[in-house]
């Protein structure tokens, strides 16, 4: 399967804050299935360059779910 370059620095993003990507699958328009190590469930994700807000927000949100806090 193609990862485009923004996905690539998404996954950089989730590496870099401690997140292991194991598997991506595509969805519907934009959207990735993405299936993390330190989860049970995959996580679905927008492809999307010009939203940062929303990665650091996903970010904390699997911070929270890592932690055991959701």
């Amino acid at each position: 399967m193609k990862i485009s370059q923004r996905m690539r620095k998404q996954i950089k993003e989730y590496e870099r804050e401690g997140f292991h990507v194991i598997d991506i699958q595509d969805r519907a328009g934009s959207h990735k299935l993405i299936t993390f190590a330190e989860f049970p469930e995959p996580q679905i994700v927008t492809d999307c360059k010009s939203d940062w807000r929303a990665l650091k927000n996903n970010i904390a949100r699997y911070r929270r779910l890592k932690g055991g806090r959701a």
